[in-house]
């Protein structure tokens, strides 16, 4: 039986608002969570819909006004037999693409790729073709940089890839003759525009160079966008098996599925092998001790504002209803708040390569301020020390109410927080003693 919250209703439910930040507190807790999106999570990003009056399909139909055309068609391998059909798909992709050229991540690529800073994120799979995982932060299985020649063939590297593109990228196209995989240049877009299919680069290159021999010229094929269309195979569809087959083997720990309707097969077979794997993970006797003590192991969620079909029972254990920004921004605020120290960056003050004085910070339990508190033991420490993750940029030494021993010094530094530019991510000194190792300004040294 799935269970549905609202996250709404939420606000004056006090059941479903303890149920949600019961599933917050299990995101939080979880460490192999698999993720699989849909166009849901990037309706806030300014890409425009299909289907309204102002929509793709209807400034595609501008153009083309004497042809009849479902909007499924346009996404169907099918097209490619007419002509027409054809010139009609590449006007739709290249204005589909300048919408998604200027749009910007959701809050929900961001708290994905939060997820995977964590160490949380055992891999996000999505059915989009925008691109903007990349632009937040994932490195999506169409880059270059994760592919290695093998014998010629272009082969995906697992580790380096964090989010599978199912469908393909808008952001580049192939060649239909030679394969070939290339960024989608301008020139190309401005072609695509027309309705007309630009020339291989690299079929033409190989033909002008037996022509300067003297010899037969080859056949040169045409550009198409690198999106997988229904009825269509993925050319790197072994690649993906392989990692899915992988990740499976790796035991998830939950599933977060966000902003798609689950209608495509493929899929829905991907969702349902995830799905069975993640409840195999809890503990069997959910009455026994160890199950209370995990009782945030096996859980598989599903984020939309409709809900899913009764084929769903026994799969999906949580529906929540809304929209998936909403969800994420949830899930992160109570996670701040029930596991605060899953937030603290933690960093060691060291000389670096380049002149800095500032270097990644670790080791929290130490000397260094917990020592200094231990010899005032009368002081009530209010600075608080805020930390960066970019770069350190300033600091200052102490100037509380007593004065510090001899060669100890708070260090206060101003900074961004990670996730959120316009804000700061305050660390508690007094709680968490730093192990400060040394700070070298102007030719003094203190060492901690």
């Amino acid at each position: 039986m799935i269970t549905t919250l609202d996250l709404a209703a939420s606000l004056s439910d006090p059941v479903a608002r303890r149920t949600l930040a019961s599933l917050s507190l299990s995101v939080a807790k979880s460490k192999r969570i698999v993720v699989v999106t849909g166009a849901g999570i990037s309706c806030s990003c300014g890409i425009p819909d299909f289907r309204s009056s102002d929509g793709l399909y209807a400034l595609v139909k501008k153009q083309y006004p004497d042809t009849i055309l479902k909007g499924r068609d346009l996404f169907d391998a099918s097209l490619f037999r007419d002509p027409t059909s054809t010139s009609i798909f590449y006007t739709f992709i290249s204005q589909l693409k300048q919408s998604i050229d200027v749009a910007s991540p959701s809050r929900t690529h961001h708290f994905i790729r939060t997820l995977d800073e964590k160490k949380k994120l055992l891999r996000s799979y999505t059915q989009n073709i925008d691109g903007l995982e990349e632009k937040a932060g994932l490195i999506g299985s169409s880059g270059q940089g994760v592919k290695s020649n093998e014998k010629g063939k272009a082969k995906l590297r697992v580790k380096d890839v964090r989010n599978i593109q199912l469908h393909g990228d808008i952001h580049r196209v192939r060649c239909t003759l030679c394969s070939a995989d290339l960024p989608c240049a301008e020139e190309y877009l401005q072609l695509f525009a027309d309705g007309l299919a630009p020339d291989c680069p690299e079929c033409t290159s190989r033909s002008e160079a037996r022509l300067a021999r003297s010899a037969r010229p080859l056949r040169i094929g045409t550009l198409r966008p690198a999106i997988v269309l229904y009825d269509e195979a993925h050319p790197l569809g072994d690649d993906i098996g392989a990692i899915q087959a992988f990740d499976v083997s790796r035991k998830p720990d939950m599933l977060i599925i966000m902003g798609t309707s689950l209608k495509v097969h493929g899929l829905r077979r991907l969702v349902k092998e995830f799905a069975k794997v993640v409840h195999a993970s809890a503990p069997p006797d959910p009455m026994s001790t160890k199950a209370q003590a995990k009782n945030w192991v096996g859980k598989v969620i599903f984020v939309n504002k409709t809900p899913p079909g009764s084929d769903w029972n026994g799969i999906i254990d949580y529906h929540i209803e809304g929209e998936t920004d909403v969800w994420a921004y949830k899930v992160e605020e109570d996670w701040r708040k029930m596991r605060p120290s899953d937030w603290e960056v933690q960093q060691t003050l060291d000389e670096k390569d380049d002149g800095s004085a500032f270097k990644a910070m670790k080791d929290v339990v130490g000397k260094g301020i917990r020592k200094y508190l231990s010899l005032h033991p009368s002081l009530r420490l209010k600075r608080m020390l805020i930390v960066e993750t970019c770069r350190w940029q300033t600091y200052s030494v102490w100037n509380g109410e007593c004065p510090p021993s001899p060669g100890y010094r708070a260090i206060h530094c101003a900074a961004q927080s990670p996730l959120f530019p316009d804000e700061a991510a305050p660390v508690d000194v007094a709680l968490h003693g730093w192990r400060l190792q040394s700070v070298e300004e102007a030719g003094s040294s203190w060492d901690f």
